[in-house]
């Protein structure tokens, strides 16, 4: 299970979930109707996080949280100076995630696939 999030092409920011990520990105890049209503109108652009969860409970509670930060958090996560850890985010309880890094595969596929658009 997963918790993303995407730059989209009005510099908003989407975050959501996802059970198998790189189907997921397509969805959303290639606006396919699986897609989020949101990422279809605004078109994403850009995968700037993600993180693997335990559970589909926990990436939903991640999100959950997420979408709750301002901004300038959600940045600041996006960064790594803010960790997805249920001490920072009490909503998530004990789930353990593990941020998905430019270099792990799943990511650079996604990534290479999908530059920035738009950029």
């Amino acid at each position: 299970m997963f918790v993303y999030m995407l730059l989209c092409a009005d510099n908003s920011i989407y975050t959501g979930t996802a059970r198998d990520l790189e189907k997921r990105m397509r969805d959303h890049f290639e606006k396919r109707p699986a897609a989020a209503a949101y990422t279809r109108a605004k078109g994403a652009r850009y995968l700037l996080a993600a993180w693997e969860c335990e559970s589909y409970s926990g990436a939903l509670r991640a999100e959950a949280a997420i979408k709750r930060l301002v901004r300038s958090d959600k940045e600041r996560l996006i960064a790594g100076e803010i960790e997805l850890t249920c001490d920072r985010f009490s909503s998530i309880r004990e789930e353990n995630f593990t941020r998905l890094l430019g270099d792990d595969p799943r990511v650079a596929s996604i990534r290479a696939a999908y530059p920035r658009y738009g950029k």
